[in-house]
């Protein structure tokens, strides 16, 4: 009997001390201290909901969820990550993103928080991952209206929310000439109002805004979009180190590594729909 007693006192602390461990290695992954096996992820500035400080003080955001989802497939030597604030024309894969208290230099390998791609010279600057996230600009309409595409807008008086909508309606100059009116609101609440009082026919506004409105299912949304402004994380020009974060997303999202998918949800989380076009197929080699 006593024999049985020590036998199950040894296993018992034999399986905390393996909780123990497993705890430490899942809660070490994100780390205060930097050193050569950390892997720096710059941003230049907070943008929620990308990434951004929350109500206790702690670095958090999508793009935050997502690397500590990911981080294990794609570490490699790594034994840590960090993410860290950069001046804005921070060259991703060459500056120095922290210095520690002896000097010693470290470089960001990868940039998140909210990039743009299609911005000035950034395509041909850098390398960047597959579409992660896609805003279209897109434009609103009652439910019962009777305009049913873009061509309908002609003569009616259109209501503006936000300045990428705003510059996706400049560019597409036809469709802005031909419209009696363009009157840009700062809230979307206010614009979908005065669409209800019919004081104007048509709202364009990005779906950012719009789709994670209780109220988006008493409108119409025009087929076909003025724009879309695509999120990527951006590398080095030519880094292959693109295709690990690419494959770690991929397998993320896909059933057939998860028991389910496990990227929608994060997404979801943060933007209050589906906002991903993640549609990256891996290589067959």
């Amino acid at each position: 009997m006593n024999k049985f007693k020590r036998l199950a006192s040894v296993l018992l602390c034999m399986i905390m001390v393996i909780g123990c461990f497993a705890g430490c290695s899942s809660s070490e992954k994100e780390t205060d201290e930097i050193t050569d096996e950390t892997m720096l992820i710059a941003y230049t500035e907070e943008c929620k909901p990308f990434i951004y400080t929350d109500e206790n003080g702690k670095l958090t955001g999508f793009d935050v969820e997502v690397f500590d989802a990911i981080f294990d497939d794609i570490k490699n030597d790594y034994k840590n990550y960090k993410f860290v604030q950069v001046d804005a024309d921070y060259k991703v894969g060459e500056d120095t993103a922290f210095t520690d208290d002896e000097g010693n230099e470290f470089i960001a390998y990868v940039m998140a928080g909210g990039v743009m791609k299609d911005t000035g010279t950034f395509n041909e600057d850098f390398t960047f991952t597959d579409n992660i996230i896609d805003n279209r600009i897109v434009t609103v309409t009652a439910k019962d209206s009777k305009i049913k595409d873009y061509n309908g807008l002609e003569k009616q008086a259109v209501g503006v929310v936000t300045e990428q909508a705003m510059a996706a309606l400049d560019e597409n100059t036809t469709i802005k000439n031909n419209c009696k009116s363009v009157k840009e609101y700062s809230d979307i609440k206010a614009a979908l109002a005065d669409l209800d009082a019919g004081k104007i026919t048509a709202v364009v506004t990005d779906e950012f805004t719009f789709c994670p409105l209780d109220s988006k299912d008493n409108y119409t949304v025009l087929p076909g979009e003025l724009d879309t402004i695509s999120y990527v994380y951006s590398l080095k020009k030519y880094d292959w180190y693109v295709e690990s974060i690419n494959d770690a997303i991929y397998e993320l999202q896909s059933p057939e590594y998860n028991d389910a998918d496990e990227f929608t949800p994060i997404v979801e989380k943060y933007f209050g729909y589906d906002a991903s076009n993640f549609d990256y197929v891996p290589s067959q080699d």
